[in-house]
């Protein structure tokens, strides 16, 4: 009976410690998650900041080559090198899509140097009429930001 007794008296106190470990195992596993999750949006979040003024930048440097190529023969390749550095750090980070669309349309306004020299009047024209190399550029960018937005 003795045996019987000690049972009775250790099971509650054996369910109390059992329901305290569930207890505090389900609000750490909880609170694990949690930051698990929000370190995960974190990430993506500063990824698509990182990539919003890396393309930022492309699109400033590739407007102003372009607007030279445009104008000038190509005399100065040094002008060249940023934009180039701009895709190289491109290749490290974006999709295979950004850098197909990006070494492009570096590639037309390589192009562009050995075509007919525009005045500015000439350049405001095409750009009136709709041509813009960069729009492809631009397109291809917003659709991959968009699709990591989508992760958060």
């Amino acid at each position: 009976m003795t045996t019987r007794v000690q049972f009775a008296t250790m099971s509650p106190a054996l369910a109390v410690i059992l329901g305290s470990l569930a207890g505090a195992l389900g609000s750490s596993l909880s609170a694990w998650v949690t930051q698990r999750h929000a370190d995960r949006r974190d990430l993506i979040a500063r990824r698509i900041s990182h990539r919003e003024e890396l393309y930022s930048d492309f699109i400033t440097e590739s407007a102003r080559i372009l607007v030279d190529a445009l104008e000038n023969s190509f005399n100065n390749p040094e002008r060249l090198i940023p934009a180039y550095a701009l895709l190289s750090r491109i290749r490290v980070s974006a999709s295979r899509e950004v850098l197909v669309s990006a070494e492009e349309l570096l590639r037309e306004i390589i192009n562009d140097y050995s075509g007919p020299h525009l005045t500015p009047q000439q350049i405001r024209s095409k750009a009136l009429n709709g041509s813009d190399p960069l729009k492809r550029f631009s397109e291809v960018c917003r659709a991959e930001l968009d699709s990591l937005g989508g992760r958060l």
